[in-house]
Parts: structure tokens; sequence; C-alpha cells
């Protein structure tokens, strides 16, 4: 046989093993592939089964990056038009998941992020497996990734992270699946289309995943920089690159949705940057947000270790120092033996990391933009963990018993990362919105109108009539025009909102008469930072006259008689001490002030059942500056605060008792902060 002929048989044979159907694969390569699946399941159901003990129930607010929430479990179940840059995919993905028979819509967008974010921790087992080829390293980076605190934050809520993580990871496990075919191929099997399918899919995946969150445009130097080596290495046919781009473009072709729906928008600064034309969606993609865009442009060099050092710091919170000690590791190995995924991860990393924290995005979440870089991160962690697994081989010592020591080594950071972020991050008895409304909803009266926050931060009140359809004879102006004043034939009408006159003035929202007050008679907890941290949940009734907030006398039905530094607390009115859950006590707070200035600094919060959640409002309601305004207040007169407390739904069924807490910050800052047991409350079904 010619020398021609034996090469040309072994370029057949070496053709037909990249070619294998799956029913001629050899059994230990389907034994392979089989463990791989049931690893990556095994991953993918315990990071869902966490995410879904620690789930948010309904719409919540105080969360990192969680003030959108609202808006993202409401827009998608009307195909609207979410803020700008407007996340198309996420919006026709969370479609589907409103047609879940699980729960209520809100909690069926918090579980698109549950099982989004799980589904990326499984792609990240794939990732480090396909890089590693060591299963206990994959295992050990997707649940240590699964259980950092930013990812976990975010797969239990409403909100674009998750989705985009699976993007993300999905577009990263695609390309490199792609690479790592054509880094094993010869040059017989260039005509193989899973080549030209594997780089086609990673195209349309990653504009896809532009409509989860516009950032990922910053892996897009990390990518073609890895195409690039690949094709100099070797030869990659120009009608696959044609077919990638012409998919990416037609994932591109989602923000056409823009135009369609811009009438649904109802947020102010949304609508000045509506996406009417090429030019406005240009503008709503990348121009809306532009004062926390480029926070730093003429201090980068001056900002940059801080914000670095700060970066530092998220990593440490999330992967601890044991992951930052292996993905040291794993970053030499990867250089060393795959410069071209070395790069395309160092890229893609650096990147991420120099636009969210020396370049862009001055906000309060930058951590959550931050998120891509992570996933990244965990995949060097993993390929320390591999080069760590390898050395009892190489030192040839008891391979088993000292792999069996480094096994329970690397359970324990797991435990430790669980352990120390479930508190921080379960929200499964969050219902406080969701009492709040429904009490809101159950006490306005017929025809009457309520006005809340204008725009996205709306959404927590829109939710209700737009998706459950709760009171449709109750006006809320704002979910139609943010720029609406109020209207002759209103003023009629019973009015309420759930934000005070402060707020109307400072934001420009829909504007009461000059005379109006603004009296609470509705208060609900909600989750507790600090006595200066979180959004009350307050309805208060529009009334002509002032409240009847001083009094004379007071003889309330329990005498307390307790001084706490600047006022003192005489007592207080329960109108009883037997309470359905996700109902409401109707209270009533009597203080008198001992000096004058006190008024002004005081907060005051009622606490039933855990003290995570608390009703906190400054001592008055607000109110005792206007009355100081227009009136001479006498001495010794009684603050009363009157108003139903609601019990939240998520409360145990048995004896609570019902705090007072409250906090004098003085003209410099908190200096007391004091408790006071009332009642003991029985909770009932």
């Amino acid at each position: 046989m010619s020398a021609t002929a034996i090469e040309t048989a072994q370029a057949a044979a070496a053709s037909a093993v990249h070619r294998w159907p799956a029913r001629a694969l050899p059994l230990d390569l389907v034994s392979a592939r089989v463990l791989d699946a049931t690893l990556a399941g095994a991953v993918f159901a315990v990071s869902l089964a966490v995410y879904c003990a620690t789930l948010a129930p309904g719409l919540i607010h105080v969360t990192i990056g969680g003030l959108d929430g609202p808006e993202l479990a409401t827009v998608p179940a009307r195909l609207g038009l979410l803020h700008s840059p407007g996340y198309p995919f996420y919006t026709w993905v969370g479609k589907l998941f409103t047609y879940l028979p699980l729960g209520d819509v809100a909690y069926r967008m918090n579980l698109m992020s549950a099982v989004s974010a799980a589904g990326a921790v499984a792609l990240l087992y794939g990732i480090v497996l396909l890089l590693s080829g060591s299963r206990t390293a994959a295992v050990f980076t997707a649940l240590l990734f699964a259980f950092s605190t930013t990812l976990w934050s975010q797969a239990v809520i409403a909100e674009v992270y998750g989705p985009n993580m699976f993007m993300l990871a999905l577009t990263l496990f695609l390309i490199l699946r792609w690479g790592e075919r054509m880094r094993r191929r010869d040059a017989s099997a260039s005509g193989d289309r899973r080549y030209t399918v594997l780089f086609a899919a990673a195209c349309l995946t990653f504009g896809l995943s532009l409509g989860t969150h516009l950032s990922n445009v910053a892996l897009i130097p990390a990518l073609a920089v890895y195409v690039l080596l690949i094709r100099e290495r070797r030869h990659v046919p120009l009608r696959t690159l044609v077919i990638g781009g012409r998919l990416f473009l037609l994932a591109l072709c989602q923000f056409l949705w823009l135009p369609l729906r811009a009438s649904t928008l109802n947020d102010k600064l949304m609508l000045e940057h509506a996406p009417n034309g090429w030019l406005g969606i240009f503008d709503y993609m990348f121009n809306v947000f532009h004062s926390c865009s480029f926070g730093f442009p003429y201090l980068i060099l001056a900002a940059l270790p801080e914000r670095l050092a700060a970066y530092g710091g998220l990593l440490l919170e999330n992967f601890g120092p044991w992951g930052i000690a292996l993905a040291v590791v794993g970053v030499g190995s990867l250089l060393l033996r795959r410069r071209k995924v070395f790069w395309l991860l160092a890229i893609g990393g650096s990147v991420e990391v120099l636009y969210f924290t020396a370049w862009n995005y001055n906000e309060y979440d930058m951590e959550i933009f931050l998120l891509p870089a992570h996933l990244i991160f965990a995949v060097f962690v993993g390929l320390g963990v591999r080069w760590l697994w390898e050395q009892p081989a190489r030192l040839r010592v008891g391979e088993v018993p000292v792999r069996a020591c480094l096994g329970f080594l690397l359970l324990l950071p797991l435990a430790l990362q669980m352990h120390a972020n479930w508190s921080d991050n379960n929200h499964s008895d969050d219902t406080t919105i969701e009492d709040f409304y429904k009490n809101v909803f159950r006490v306005l009266p017929e025809n009457s109108m309520l006005v809340g926050k204008s725009g996205v931060l709306g959404f927590d009140l829109f939710h209700y009539p737009m998706v459950d359809g709760l009171r449709q004879d109750v006006t809320i102006p704002q979910t139609k025009n943010p720029f609406l004043s109020l209207p002759e034939e209103m003023q009629g009408r019973p009015a309420y909102s759930t934000i005070d006159s402060d707020v109307h003035s400072d934001h420009g929202d829909i504007a009461f008469p000059k005379d109006a007050w603004l009296v609470p008679i509705l208060a609900a907890p909600f989750p507790y930072l600090s006595w200066l941290g979180g959004i009350p949940l307050t309805l208060y009734e529009v009334r002509g006259e002032p409240p009847s907030l001083f009094v004379d006398n007071a003889a309330p039905q329990h005498q307390v008689g307790r001084v706490m530094d600047g006022v003192e607390f005489i007592g207080f009115d329960l109108d009883r001490t037997e309470v359905a859950a996700g109902g409401t006590l109707h209270i009533t707070l009597y203080w008198r002030p001992l000096k004058a200035p006190a008024l002004n600094y005081y907060r005051v919060s009622t606490i039933l059942g855990d003290g995570r959640y608390r009703e906190t409002h400054a001592l008055g309601f607000g109110l005792i500056r206007r009355y100081q305004q227009e009136r001479r207040l006498s001495p010794g007169e009684v603050i009363v605060e009157d108003y139903d407390l609601v019990v939240m739904s998520s409360l145990t069924k048995g004896e609570h008792t019902l705090r007072l807490a409250t906090c004098d910050f003085g003209a410099f800052g908190a200096r007391t902060e004091e408790w006071l047991e009332l009642a003991e409350i029985r909770v009932v079904d």
C-alpha cells in the first residue's frame, strides 16, 4: 500500500472518530457522558433547591439592585417595554414564565431568576470540566459560585442578572466547545458541520444575551481575539464566520421591540428618551443613564486604586481567601497550558472589571454589574482546584488518603459559604409589599384615587391592578401619564397617596392642593437596614383639614410613662390582642415632647415578630414640622399617632411580642436607641 493510501486511511479513521454517531460510541465514553450529565444535573438541582428555599414569594424592595424588581415582575406579563435599554429577550422569556401554574406572576418571575442562575451554575460545571478534565474541580467551582453572595442575591428576586448569567455562561460554553473541537481536529475533518453549528450557536446566544443586559458588549474584544487566535492556527471557513455574523445580527433585531412597545412607557426619564426612530432606539439603549455612566472620566488614575481595592473586597466576599488563592494558581496554570483560552478569559474579565470599576457606573450597586467578571474568576478558581487535585499523583504519595483529605477541605468552604450567605439572601418570608397593598386596596373607598411614585419605582403599586386586576374602580393616574397634573374632575373624589407630601414636592410627582394634609392611616413593616434605610410602606389619606396630631390631654388605655431621651412615651391604645396573619392592628401612640428640637430627629419603629421587618417612621409621620410652621405649640401638648399596623402574613401562628423602638438622631447623628415591650399579640389563621 502506498504512503498516500495509508495517509488517506488514517485521515478517514480520524474523521470517523470525530463523527461517531451516538449508537457507535464506546461504552466508556457513553458512561462518561452520562456521568457528566448526571453531575451537571445534580449541581443544577442543588442550586435550584437552595434558591427556591430562599426565594421571595412575591414583590420585594430591599435587596442589592432590587428596586427594579416590581417593574421586572410586571412589564413582561403585559409584553410592555422595560426601562432602558429595554431588555427585549428578558421580556419575552419572562412572558413564558408567567404561564407556569405556580404561585402568582411575581413568584413566577422570581422563579425565572432562580432557574436561570441554577442553569448558569450547571454550565459553569461544563466549562470547568471542558478546560480541566476534572469533575471534582468542576463540581466544587460550580457550587462555590452558586453560593456566592452576589449571584445568590440575584437568584431569588425578579431581576435581569440571573437570566443574563445563564446567557453568558452558555455563550462561553459554546465558544469554548467550538475552540476545543477546532484545536483537536485534523485537516480531513475540516468539513465537519458541527464546528459551524457550535460557532453559529455561540454567536446567536451572545447576540440574544444583549437583551438580558447590554453591558455584555464588553466581552466583544475578548471573543474577537479568541476567534482570531483560533483562526491563526486552524483554518476556519469564511462561510462559518459569515453564518455566525448573520445570526448575531439577527439576534440584534430584538431591539426593534423598543419602538413597537414605546407607547407602554410611563416613566418620565424613559419618555424623554423614547425609542422612536433609529436615533431614538440608540438613545434609549445607550444615553438614558448618562449621569451614572462614565462616573470617573477625569479621575481614572486617581480613583483606580480605590476602585480596584473595592473589587478585591467583593472577590473576598464572594469567593473567600481560599477562592482567591486557587484562582491565582489557576491563572498561572492556564497561561502555561492553554494561552488562547487564557487570553479569552483574561481580556474578558479585565474589560468587565475596568469598565465597571475605573470608568463606568458610579452606582451604589456596582457589585451586581461585576457578575460576568465573577463568572470568569470562578473558571480560574476551577483550574486552580484541578492543579491542587493533581498534586498527590505527581508527588507519588498516598493518593487515596491525600485526596480524601483534600475532598473534605473542599467541602468546608462550600459549607461556610452557604451558612454565611443564607440569612442575607433568604427572602422566603418577605411578604411586606403584598401584605401592604392587599390592605390598601381593601380600605380604599369605591371610585377613589390613589397616587404613588412615578415610573419605574411605582410598579410595586402598579403591579396589582395591571397584573392581578385588583380594584379597577380605583384611579391610579401615573400608570398612564407621569406628567399629569391633578385634574379638576378628580378633586372631588376621595384621594390617597403612598408617599408623603415631601416626596411629592421633591420629585415633582402629581401635586395635591397646597392646603391638603396627608394623614397616615395604614403602615406596614418593611425590611430593616438601618434607621435611615428602607422604603416605608405607608398609606396617607388626603384631607383638607389637619389631623388631631396634638392634644392637650391624653388618657391612653395602657399607661407607660417612660422617658426616652427627648420625649416621654405616655402610653398606647390597642384595639385587640388577637389578629389574623395578613390583617391589621389599630394602634395609637401618645408622646409628650420634652425638648422641641428633638421632634425633628426622632424615629419610631413598631416590631411584631421578626426584627428584620419593622414599621418605621419619623415621629408624627413628618407632620410635626408643618404644624410648627402653621401654629405655635403649647407647653405640655401630646403628640398622637393613630394608624392601622399591618401584620405580616408570613408570621407563624402563635404568640408574638409587639415591641416599640425609638432612635434620637439629635443634630449630629444617632445618639440613643431604646426598646420597649408593649403587648403579647396572638396571630391566628
